[in-house]
């Protein structure tokens, strides 16, 4: 099956993909319609489905992708059934019943399958490419390399990549095998792993150079923290990355790892790749996730490109030019996309209101809905963030070590699901070996914020909390050395992905944020203590410097990150510890940890 999710008159719908005998053109479906629809015209008693009525769902049908996925195999069984059911009504019928249950292709707009995708994790380094040329790599660390990206990154079919104005502009982008999970659970074994996924998409994964030169404008030499930060942040940045144009299951691939992936730019082919060179398939990686977290019914992950990475435009695209890029993966579909540079003028924030668009559509929702702020503050809860943002290497004694001082954050972000609210208890993973335990301070992001200035961005937070922040071990104790600068540092990344592993506390307004003794204790342990002070930059540089390029939704946490006072505890000797954490001015953090077993879920 081809499963989609559109916009028809107005209105959002999962879709059932279907060729139109007559018409020649396929048409989507709204399940949750056509279930309405059938069920009328099986409702005079002359109707041929009068007594053996077409109801393929036990409830009402699900109109959305993600509450399709959580049925899991009942849902897709179901859905099965409608598909093999219609195949055979349009042809005998003209699927005139059904013309208010969908439309031609040609007569909807497609978003991403899944549209607002809570995990959206690509791999990188994941192909020969990396280490082919390189003949001083005799080894390679074999673990899953990548980052998050957030949704208001994600694109449709058709939805245009707009960039930024600028006056030098350096990119490119590579088609990518996406994975979207349907059966979720926690370490999932390797020979379980293609159980849990619900079909393949195409993603392109696009990335030009803001970020990376305001790097570039900085003295050398560059650290990795802030070398990920620049490039992944790219990526990361609005509208960069289309996914589409269906969710196909996987009966319609056969085998994932034999399909040829074109990249093509205004129809001339740019590049050639195949599925095999994958270095980690779609198992290990489903596995090696779900060993660190929970996976969700509509998480996606896209296993890093093939073949040339970053196929770049040529030198003499200026501003104002079009491009459409594709994206095709051989059974999986083509992926069309225009790429187009905007005015600065036409910017969101710009004083022309009357011209101004964001480039993303989930934040396009947002505007349009009205959903610029938060409406309490004081009722904000974890579960409400979309986005949790990290900044890394922040402290004077990261700069004593050798650090550069830099005038912008190493910030990358996490799945939100690593937040917690204080007074939870936390399952530390089956793999976690030694945890360190950190006091930070967080924020949260009151207003969405795009392309917000230093001046502005403390009128942005809606309010400060402390932060308790575990950090698991088990990630750098796997790396072989010699390993590269990414296999080293990525393991400090993925130490504060697990479940739960940043508890906050309660929201409340500080003044002078970087000016307040801190500290942490363990249930049987001495108290440390430390200083806000500690921290090179604010959280208004932070939010004004990831805002020039990616907007930050109402609800999204920024920690400042880890101070230099820790305390560090076998996992295995975690059960029942309990954590408390205290910033001057603001209300305690605590937490409890117990030890988690593994068990397939």
């Amino acid at each position: 099956m081809r499963l989609g999710t559109f916009v028809w008159q107005g209105n959002e719908h999962l879709g059932l993909v279907l060729p139109h005998p007559q018409a020649g053109e396929d048409w989507i479906l709204a399940p949750a319609l056509v279930q309405e629809r059938l069920e009328l015209y099986a409702s005079r008693g002359t109707s041929p489905y009068h007594v053996t009525k077409p109801r393929f769902f036990p409830g009402a049908a699900p109109d959305g992708m993600v509450e399709l996925l959580a049925l899991g195999d009942v849902g897709m069984n179901a859905l099965r059934r409608m598909h093999d059911f219609l195949l055979r009504f349009i042809e005998q019928s003209d699927a005139y019943i059904l013309l208010a249950a969908g439309a031609p292709m040609s007569q909807v707009r497609l978003r991403a399958p899944v549209p607002r995708p809570r995990l959206f994790f690509g791999l990188v380094q994941n192909s020969p490419t990396v280490w082919r040329h390189v003949p001083e790599r005799y080894h390679l660390n074999l673990f899953p390399q990548g980052h998050q990206r957030p949704q208001g990154a994600v694109l449709g079919q058709g939805d245009p990549v707009i960039l930024p104005q600028a006056e030098l502009i350096v990119g490119g982008w590579n088609p990518e095998l996406g994975v979207i999970i349907g059966r979720g659970g926690r370490d999932i074994p390797v020979g379980e792993a293609m159980r849990h996924v619900a079909g393949l998409t195409v993603v392109s994964d696009v990335t030009f150079d803001y970020f990376r030169r305001i790097m570039f404008d900085q003295p050398e030499p560059y650290d990795w923290f802030e070398d990920a930060m620049s490039s992944w942040g790219d990526k990361k940045s609005d509208a960069r990355t289309p996914m589409g144009p269906f969710l196909v299951t996987l009966d319609e691939i056969g085998n994932p790892y034999d399909l040829l992936i074109y990249t093509r730019q205004n129809g001339f082919l740019r590049d050639r790749s195949h599925t095999g060179a994958m270095h980690l398939g779609i198992e290990r990686t489903v596995s090696w996730l779900s060993s660190v977290m929970t996976l969700y019914p509509g998480d996606v992950i896209h296993m890093g490109t093939m073949g040339y990475d970053g196929s770049p435009t040529l030198d003499t695209w200026a501003p104002g030019a079009v491009d459409v890029i594709e994206s095709e993966i051989e059974r999986v579909g083509v992926l069309r996309n225009p790429l187009v540079i905007m005015a600065a003028e036409d910017e969101w924030r710009s004083s022309r209101v009357e011209r101004r668009v964001h480039p993303a559509p989930v934040v396009r929702e947002l505007i349009d809905a009205d959903q610029l702020a938060l409406p309490d503050s004081s009722a904000w809860q974890p579960e409400f963030a979309r986005h949790f943002w990290m900044v890394f290497k922040n402290t004077q004694s990261d700069e004593a070590d050798g650090l550069q001082a830099r005038p912008y954050p190493r910030f990358l972000n996490a799945p939100a699901r690593a937040l917690a609210a204080s007074g939870s208890t936390v399952a530390i993973p089956a793999r976690a070996a030694n945890l360190s335990v950190s006091c930070e301070l967080a924020c949260v992001v009151g207003r969405l914020a795009r392309g917000v200035t230093a001046d502005e961005a403390a009128d942005y937070v809606a309010g400060y909390a402390a932060m308790i922040g575990l950090h698991d071990s088990s990630f750098a104790d796997a790396i072989i050395e010699p390993a590269t600068p990414q296999e080293r540092n990525l393991p400090a990344v993925y130490a504060r992905w697990a479940d739960g592993f940043n508890i906050i506390g309660e929201l409340s307004p500080l003044d002078d944020p970087l000016a307040h003794p801190c500290s942490l204790t363990l249930s049987g342990a001495d108290t440390v203590r430390g200083s806000t002070a500690e921290y090179r930059l604010n959280a208004a540089q932070v939010i004004a410097f990831i805002s020039q390029y990616i907007t930050l939704f109402p609800g999204d946490v920024v920690t400042l990150g880890a101070t230099s006072q820790q305390l560090t505890l076998p996992a295995d000797n975690a059960d029942g510890v309990s954590i408390r954490a205290e910033i001057e001015g603001l209300p305690a953090v605590a937490a409890q940890l117990v030890r988690r077993r593994a068990a397939h879920s």
